[in-house]
């Protein structure tokens, strides 16, 4: 614990620490408009006057003067339910597309083994070609 001495009397102070969580839950609320900064402190018994400020540059939220390049206003660096969402459908698809892709290399395979075993090939012929193919019989006529 930190002392502050005072001439009068000494004062032990308590450094407090807040999760990730917390910290996004009031920046978010800041920046939602719901509350201001100040009020946030008091409602919440956040302590330090630049508490919030300082998480709203972590969490690259507002411009950092110190080093301007280093953080961008533009997007929220905080993971929202929709992007939750997202993500969670993003994982979904790229399993499903993995299993067409192992259900076309099954596919491809199987093919390969009955032409070994019977000899001509079984596969359509490109559509290309049957499109040609009916443009010149209509052009004959």
């Amino acid at each position: 614990m930190e002392e502050i001495r005072n001439k009068e009397f000494v004062v032990e102070k308590k450094i407090q620490y807040y999760s990730d969580e917390f910290k996004q839950k009031i920046v978010q609320e800041v920046l939602t408009g719901k509350y201001t900064k100040a009020e946030a402190q008091r409602k919440y018994g956040v302590g330090g006057k630049s508490a919030i400020l300082t998480w709203m540059r972590k969490y690259n939220l507002v411009p950092n003067y110190i080093s301007p390049n280093k953080t961008n206003i533009a997007e929220s660096q905080m993971p929202t339910k929709e992007e939750d969402t997202l993500k969670e459908e993003n994982r979904e698809l790229r399993k499903a597309l993995e299993i067409e892709r192992n259900k076309s290399m099954l596919f491809e395979k199987m093919l390969e083994i009955v032409e070994e075993q019977y000899g001509p090939t079984i596969k359509k012929k490109p559509v290309a070609k049957q499109f040609n193919n009916l443009n010149q019989k209509k052009g004959k006529k």
